[in-house]
């Protein structure tokens, strides 16, 4: 079988969406036309590649986003991609060659990938000359929850805890309200500061947020869910809705009456509207598994787990790259280090 790589345009955004909510196993939201519009509107330059079949059916697809660093030097990665039709294809490697000839074309020192493939999986790029990366950009393991049976079964699946948590909030009498208007973001961002603030950590720019938000919501992709107590905003969460998958991308929560467990309720209402809006699957996000632990992740993987404690994590290959430009990769490694 003969394939054709080529650059795509707009009138490929439909076929492009729904090939990869169709083959990316973690729903595809990252390889999403939508996403590479969000990318767009942050001033990142994008590249649509696909891969056509003799029979100009789409066989592959990778959302390139290219990252400019000084002195003209750039690096493509490719989050969540590439996406593949494994059983039309017997070999990676002819896309991926593709894929190295538009670094050539942009200039690239370096090519990054982290495919949604299982662990097991990694033959597939190295057979294409990439090698393990020693930094993980996206979540090595994540949490993805059957969420198409009737919704006492998944409560009945959570740890007690977690169900006792949601009540409490319930007996609270917290509302929770889905938003897509754009005047939310500042709720969102209010409390983002505020939880980076307690928890240490260093949040994107306001700017970031809100284009993801602007870009995204149009069409119902992405939304807030607020919770509110006393008259006042106490937690939010932004989840995705693409496909058959639901993801938690975001979440926030005040200082304020955290003994009413408002999280917990997010969630349990993310599940809600997950199915309400037809999605089968929840992406809780990153947690620890068995090929990556990180210590600041136990208290949030605690708490993920505990809305469906017998579903085993996703462990994917992580991180791959192909280093095109040995000299400009090494000074770019040694800028990193002394950044720290």
């Amino acid at each position: 079988m003969s394939y054709t790589v080529l650059a795509v345009g707009d009138d490929y955004k439909e076929r492009w969406d729904e090939f990869v909510k169709q083959h990316g196993a973690d729903g595809g939201l990252l390889q999403s036309w939508g996403w590479g519009d969000f990318q767009k509107a942050l001033d990142l330059k994008i590249v649509r590649l696909a891969a056509l079949d003799g029979h100009g059916e789409l066989v592959a697809v990778a959302q390139l986003i290219r990252h400019d660093l000084p002195f003209e030097y750039n690096y493509l990665y490719c989050p969540r991609g590439p996406v593949t039709n494994q059983l039309k294809i017997d070999s990676n490697n002819f896309f991926i060659d593709g894929v190295k000839k538009i670094c050539g074309n942009e200039k690239s020192f370096l090519l990054r990938m982290d495919p949604a493939w299982l662990v097991g999986a990694e033959s597939r790029l190295t057979a294409a000359g990439l090698r393990k990366s020693d930094v993980e950009v996206q979540p090595k393991c994540s949490l993805i929850v059957d969420i198409s049976p009737d919704e006492q079964v998944i409560a009945a699946g959570m740890k007690q805890k977690t169900r006792y948590n949601i009540g409490l909030a319930q007996r609270h009498k917290i509302s929770v309200r889905v938003s897509t208007e754009i005047q939310d973001i500042e709720i969102f961002w209010q409390l983002t500061k505020e939880t980076a603030g307690r928890d240490g950590f260093k949040p994107h720019a306001k700017d970031h947020y809100k284009k993801l938000f602007e870009v995204l919501s149009r069409d119902g992709t992405v939304k807030l869910l607020i919770a509110e107590y006393d008259n006042k905003a106490i937690a939010v969460s932004m989840v995705s809705f693409f496909g058959k998958t639901a993801t938690y991308l975001h979440g926030a929560s005040s200082d304020l009456y955290r003994e009413v467990m408002a999280p917990y309720l997010l969630q349990w209402h993310g599940i809600i509207e997950a199915k309400r809006v037809g999605c089968e699957r929840y992406d809780f996000g990153g947690v620890n598994g068995q090929t990556f632990t990180n210590k600041r992740w136990h208290g949030i993987t605690r708490f993920k787990t505990g809305f469906s404690p017998s579903t085993p994590p996703y462990e994917w290959i992580g991180n791959f790259e192909a280093v095109l430009n040995p000299v400009v990769y090494s000074m770019y490694k040694f800028a990193k280090q002394i950044r720290g």
